[in-house]
């Protein structure tokens, strides 16, 4: 008696769906892993002709004993704004944002994330350990005796980001923040740049940054937005940014509360700014911090 092809197609199809699932949990697996430990991306020191004045190479300590290395531009205005790069780079990432805050006056301190650059540490977090780093940079400028620790700014690209925003959230003493290319939540990126098959593909690389240690649940800007308050808020996102696309930026900026500002930035990808509209950028980053740090006196 002949079989009912439904009882041979319905074994054949439940080996096909797990063998896709295997396959996808390895790939997860593997990107995962990539996304703990990217590969180091040499530190350039930025020429005279950018015009720091005054460059200083600095070290400080996370509180969990990482030594974090970086450039500190002394400040002329009393203000200090601290930059955090994004994931699989480091301190120069920002030169551009750097140099037209420098330029106004601002104290600018540059590092190096842990696992990034010069710094210490063998893993990525993606803005959970982070934080500590973040924390440090700002106990460090604090101390500065031409800062003023009541004119403190927070800047970070895409994974710095978020993390800035974290901080933010905490820190009393960042009294403005602007964001470019943030995420709301990791889980939420996650599946915005690994969830093409749903939970089948973005679940297995949540699950190895989990193992890790990596508290994914811990890094959700979005939840927190409003506790800036009042501290002025600057979201900055290109309008064909893949990594960062428009509606997660849109869903940051909808949860925070006043002062607030979007701008999108047209014809702009992931960390496209600069090369898209330099000196609207360099205006908005500018003017954005001199009405939070300066307008007090």
């Amino acid at each position: 008696m002949p079989l009912r092809p439904s009882r041979v197609l319905l074994p054949l199809s439940l080996l096909v769906l797990v063998a896709v699932a295997g396959a996808l949990a390895v790939r997860g697996h593997r990107i995962g892993l990539g996304l703990l430990h990217p590969p180091h991306v040499p530190v350039e020191r930025p020429e005279a002709s950018l015009e720091f004045t005054g460059l200083e190479d600095v070290t400080f300590s996370s509180a969990d004993g990482l030594t974090l290395r970086g450039w500190y531009v002394p400040s002329r205005n009393r203000a200090a704004v601290v930059l955090v790069h994004g994931f699989a780079d480091n301190r120069a990432q920002l030169l551009f944002e750097a140099r037209a805050l420098a330029r106004a006056g601002f104290g600018v301190l540059l590092f190096d994330l842990r696992a990034h650059g010069e710094s210490g540490g063998d893993r990525v977090t993606w803005g959970d350990s982070e934080r500590r780093d973040v924390t440090a940079a700002l106990d460090f400028v604090s101390m500065r005796r031409d800062v003023d620790p009541a004119r403190l700014g927070l800047f970070g690209f895409s994974m710095g980001g978020t993390t800035a925003l974290l901080v933010a959230e905490t820190d009393a003493r960042v009294k403005a923040v602007a964001a470019a290319g943030a995420y709301p939540a990791l889980e939420a990126d996650v599946y915005s740049g690994y969830g093409r098959w749903g939970a089948l593909s973005a679940e297995p690389v949540l699950w190895t940054l989990r193992h890790a240690g990596v508290d994914v649940n811990a890094v959700r800007p979005i939840d927190g937005m409003c506790q800036l308050q009042g501290r002025p808020l600057l979201l900055v996102n290109g309008d064909v940014d893949p990594d960062a696309p428009a509606k997660l930026q849109a869903s940051l900026f909808r949860a925070a509360c006043e002062p607030k500002a979007l701008w999108v930035v047209e014809g702009a990808g992931h960390g496209e700014y600069a090369r898209v509209a330099p000196e609207e950028y360099a205006r908005r980053l500018r003017e954005h911090f001199d009405r939070a740090l300066l307008s007090a006196g």
